[in-house]
């Protein structure tokens, strides 16, 4: 079925290149500089309600959050800006921040193709930047949101925002307040059978879950020494509960009771400094962040007991100094940066009062960091960019506690970059890359799941994975819309996966590095307005995802996928603008997926059904937005299949299955937007 929908988008893409009503665009185009400028007016056709939804629209852009796990600056990056700057917070997601700014405050969107424009192109082919109006103003948004749930959960949600500017001076600030619902958790069925297809226990089994989040944030900018400063800073306190219940009916009557608490609070500071010296840039950066949580999970089955808790104590400090400068065709990046990153974690396991061993239960891990850059840009031609540019980095880690253990590493990553303008509506583009992982930290300390009853060793002798990365890219604009087929190949060391790991007379699962791997992968995107094809005001936009990656399983010798790697992702959409009675709405398909994880005595397939979403969209007038929505209309099942092995999966018999059914149901729900300012 997904292979059959990829086939038919394609279809339709090529459907659209006849279509003469996609020759012209509003947008005004740089070609010199690699900018395509979308003024507010490009986007009032589809009436908008927040920069998120503008961004949406752009064509040839679909938006990356980066990876705000990781350690450092550099490497965590999104693909947008805001005002012509990087977010400074890791905390927040880019939509977070997207859809915290209303339409209405947005002057223009800037589409960035290179490094020429004078912008962090953060290592993406593509960045968008949005562009906020200026003067002296106060704006702001309020919003209010309900949804609930089949089986009596409901996720409510209040927040705000408020800016004020005069000159180059700005303050915002924010806050928010929400419950989250994870709808791929609910209610349902937890069997197992035997290696012959035969009952062995039946179970109706529960789990939902939520996280009730309170954060604040603000931020001020103003003038100082010839550039300008910006200092932020953010509190964020998540509480996640899950309540478990196990009712085995089948051979005998038995409840298992079980819960789950998380409790983390996080701080972050950052200041940022930037200049121009005639055609140079300075960027001066500094952030601190500080993450404490606290997890105790309990599990009763009769008079029997058991408990695990989980605290950790995380800090991460960054530095870093960028200078840019350009002149004609040739542009030119280099800077430094130094990271410090600690985590402290305890572990701990008990049955009925008693405490059980585990590997590497206590531990504290520090690593410092340092990274240099450079990055040469050149325009050789009106049609032909490049960029070129390598990537330094040394690191010391250190780990104390039940194991000690201190390394080294240092790694060069080269980068290549060519952009062509085969014309005005077709571009190209090349990458070739060397990419280094990072080593997560929390796989050097052992964890322990209550409701799988199973134990994952730490690991301290986890090495980073690195890979050669090829990707070719090819966009075609469709006026409005555009299309983006994009092949990419990577080559493996080092693949982080699942490996035994023997702690005295027991061998544990865990994290760990196991040879070479390759993935390739095929990806379109699609935006396409149907103007075109007699259907104004509507647009589908359709993403999808291939992929194939291949390794040798240590446990077996057998080749398989890397654990984890989704063989496909992808969504469809359709809206439909209404301008003459201020409506909007749309639907969203995601399509089913299934992940799967080769341990070394178990094997887990995790699935999720295909989902539909759908929403209407009103405007009464321009401050307000109505919006009611349904989300997995489908009620769609998310299974989880364990395969379970007494040993070693290469040299045992499986004992048992375990099929694990739950469903959330359709979820409902309303929200009410009123922005003010202009």
């Amino acid at each position: 079925m997904p292979a059959r929908t990829y086939l038919s988008t394609l279809a339709l893409c090529a459907t659209a290149f006849s279509c003469p009503a996609f020759a012209q665009t509003e947008a005004t185009i740089d070609a010199r500089r690699g900018v395509s400028i979308y003024p507010r007016a490009y986007f009032n056709g589809s009436q908008p309600s927040t920069a998120f939804d503008m961004m949406a629209l752009v064509p040839g852009f679909r938006l990356q959050e980066g990876n705000a796990e990781l350690r450092g600056y550099a490497g965590a990056a999104g693909n947008v800006l805001i005002d012509g700057q990087r977010p400074t917070t890791k905390q927040e997601t880019i939509e977070q921040q997207l859809k915290r700014i209303p339409a209405s405050s947005v002057e223009r969107i800037e589409l960035v193709r290179s490094a020429e424009a004078g912008f962090d192109m953060q290592g993406y082919s593509l960045i968008a930047n949005v562009v906020r109006k200026s003067g002296a103003t106060v704006r702001g948004r309020l919003e209010a949101e309900y949804a609930n749930f089949r089986h009596g959960f409901d996720a409510p949600k209040l927040s705000g925002e408020i800016t004020y500017g005069n000159g180059d001076r700005q303050l915002e600030l924010s806050g928010t307040i929400y419950r989250e619902i994870d709808d791929e958790h609910g209610f349902g069925t937890r069997n197992r059978y035997g290696p012959d297809g035969g009952v062995v226990r039946l179970d109706d089994y529960g789990q939902p879950e939520g996280t009730t989040i309170k954060q604040l944030s603000g931020s001020y900018r103003q003038g100082l020494l010839g550039g300008k400063v910006r200092i932020n800073g953010l509190i964020k306190d998540s509480r996640m509960f899950a309540d478990i219940s196990d009712s085995i009916r089948f051979p005998t009557v038995t409840e298992i009771l079980g819960t789950e608490r998380n409790h983390s609070r996080a701080t972050e500071g950052g200041a940022r400094f930037d200049r121009q010296f005639g055609g140079t840039a300075l960027e001066l950066l500094a952030i601190r962040r500080d993450t404490a949580v606290r997890r105790t999970d309990r599990s009763v089955e009769g008079g029997d007991e058991e408990v695990s808790h989980e605290n950790s104590d995380a800090s991460e400090t960054i530095v870093r100094a960028v200078i840019r400068t350009s002149a004609g065709a040739v542009s030119i990046e280099s800077g430094v940066e130094g990271a410090r990153n600690v985590l402290d974690s305890r572990t701990a396991l008990e049955e009925n009062g008693v405490a059980v061993p585990l590997p590497a239960a206590n531990v504290r891990v520090a690593e410092d960091r340092a990274e240099g850059f450079v990055t040469l840009g050149l325009r050789p031609s009106g049609k032909l960019s490049v960029e070129t540019g390598l990537r330094g980095e040394i690191s010391r880690l250190r780990q104390s506690g039940d194991s000690d253990l201190s390394k080294s590493l240092a790694f060069l990553k080269p980068r290549l970059l060519a952009t062509w303008a085969a014309s005005r509506l077709s571009e190209f583009r090349l990458l070739l890359e060397r990419e280094v992982g990072q080593l997560d930290f929390a796989d050097f300390v052992s964890s322990a799941s209550l409701t799988t009853g199973t134990v994952t060793a730490g690991n301290k002798d986890l090495e980073p994975d690195s890979l050669w990365r090829a990707e070719l890219a090819w966009e075609r604009r469709l006026g409005k819309g555009s299309l983006v087929l994009t092949a990419r190949y990577e080559a493996i060391s080092n693949v982080v996966d699942r490996i035994p790991v023997v702690a005295g007379t027991d061998i544990f699962d865990a994290v760990g590095n196991i040879g070479s791997g390759s993935r390739a992968e095929l990806q379109t995107d699609l935006n396409l307005p149907m103007e075109g094809l007699g259907l104004p005001g509507v647009t589908v936009q359709a993403h999808g995802l291939v992929r194939r990656s291949r390794v040798t399983d240590p446990t077996t010798g057998a080749r398989r996928s890397i654990s984890e790697d989704l063989p496909f992702e992808g969504t469809l959409g359709l809206t439909h603008d209404l301008p003459r009675w201020n409506l909007r709405w749309g639907v969203n398909y995601a399509f089913a997926t299934e992940e799967r994880q080769f341990k070394i005595d178990e094997l887990q397939s995790d699935r999720l059904g295909g989902r539909l979403d759908a929403f209407v969209e009103y405007k009464p007038d321009a401050r307000w937005t109505l919006r009611m929505f349904g989300r997995n209309l489908t009620d769609s099942p998310a299974s989880r299949d364990r395969y379970v092995y007494p040993g070693l999966r290469g040299a045992s018999v499986q004992t048992y299955m375990e099929r694990r059914e739950l469903r959330s149901g359709a979820y409902y729900g309303f929200s009410v937007q009123r922005t003010f300012g202009k």
